[in-house]
């Protein structure tokens, strides 16, 4: 019985030992991810491992296209090119909620049951 009990308390310091590792490894990489001198602007994903981004440097945008294995500059945009898009009403982009205000969300109903 105490093997169970031990084998639990285990599992339980793995998982909270993944946890704390993932954030704090999310919060070093974000940070070293920053330049001085560029900066992601936007990007989408075509597929497996392609993506087109648009990256400013030096007050000069270019979409470039991302594969694994290469990158290459598609084009130069001017300042006035870049606008926001309005979100797809089919795909209901207007209210969908990202994942930290659903989990608070979910959070609320818990605390209202009780």
């Amino acid at each position: 019985m105490w093997r169970v009990i031990a084998t639990f308390f285990v599992v339980l310091l793995i998982i909270y030992g993944s946890y704390l590792a993932s954030k704090y490894i999310g919060r070093g990489l974000s940070k070293s991810s920053s330049s001085r001198y560029m900066r992601l602007i936007d990007q989408i994903t075509m597929g497996q491992d392609r993506h087109i981004a648009i990256i400013q440097v030096s007050g000069r945008y270019l979409l470039v296209g991302i594969t694994a294995g290469q990158i290459h500059v598609l084009s130069e945009l001017q300042d006035e090119e870049l606008f926001p898009l309005a979100p797809d009403e089919d795909e209901g982009g207007a209210n969908a909620l990202d994942f930290k205000a659903m989990m608070e969300k979910l959070g609320d109903l818990g605390k209202k049951r009780r």
